[in-house]
């Protein structure tokens, strides 16, 4: 069976085609202007990349906190559900996820079936998500893609002392302005991130194999200092982490 998941974001959309459990495109670009109008086209042109006839799709399902706006979605599903969906069917073991996307943090404990037991989610401030990330890299002058290899070369990481992004940016910017090494500002961006998903993780986790979701899983800086404050066994989600949410919302088309 063809299914399409479409995750809004508040940073970035993302859309996959999946074929059962076989992923066979997916595509991501920001969310920006007028999504509404732009979601048909991307949409097409996602199914298009994966040789997939249109008329073969059985059904579109939609997340995120944009899902309403994707008009062809049978149905939408809270993006923390179908993020577990994809770790339940990928994952199997893990027992405990930290989803982090653009704007939010959810903390999701799994049960024995691979299911959502319980989740808490922090969606009132951006610190730790992916939109602190880019607000922090931007004002550095770093794409975020060379993140991970900048942070790489660090010596001496910055202890950035203040979690509100907006005084973190007054921190930052007078590192800057104090001369002190780019590589050494992210790291310590990225280590105060670390800190706080770990926090969240803390709250909630129940021990057991786990894993991350969300766009900042991309950043291996960040969730390899957040697993290293974790007890248990480190899980790969098996797929690339940003496209979780939209995996899931195609997963579940497949099982309703």
């Amino acid at each position: 069976m063809i299914t399409v998941g479409v995750d809004v974001g508040s940073l970035m959309t993302k859309v996959v085609v999946m074929e059962d459990d076989t992923l066979r495109a997916g595509r991501i670009i920001p969310t920006v202007g007028n999504i509404a109008a732009q979601l048909p086209e991307f949409i097409e042109q996602t199914i298009a990349a994966a040789k997939v006839a249109p008329g073969d799709v059985a059904y579109v399902a939609a997340t995120g906190s944009g899902a309403g706006l994707v008009e062809q979605a049978a149905f939408t599903e809270d993006e923390v559900i179908c993020a577990g969906v994809a770790v339940g069917f990928f994952a199997p073991r893990a027992r405990f996820f930290l989803h982090a996307g653009g704007q939010s943090i959810a903390a999701i404990r799994m049960d024995d079936e691979g299911d959502v037991a319980d989740f808490v989610r922090n969606d009132k401030c951006a610190s730790g998500s992916g939109r602190f990330i880019e607000m922090m890299s931007r004002k550095l002058e770093v794409p975020v893609e060379e993140i991970d290899a900048l942070c790489a070369t660090s010596t001496q990481p910055l202890a950035i002392s203040n979690q509100c992004g907006v005084f973190a940016e007054s921190e930052v910017i007078g590192h800057a302005n104090d001369g002190r090494a780019t590589a050494d500002i992210l790291a310590g961006v990225c280590q105060s991130v670390a800190n706080i998903l770990a926090a969240q993780a803390r709250r909630f986790r129940g021990g057991g194999a786990f894993t991350f979701t969300g766009g900042v899983a991309r950043f291996a800086t960040v969730v390899d200092r957040v697993a290293a404050k974790l007890e248990g066994e480190r899980l790969p989600c098996g797929f690339d982490p940003v496209f979780a949410a939209a995996i899931g919302a195609a997963l579940l088309t497949e099982t309703d």
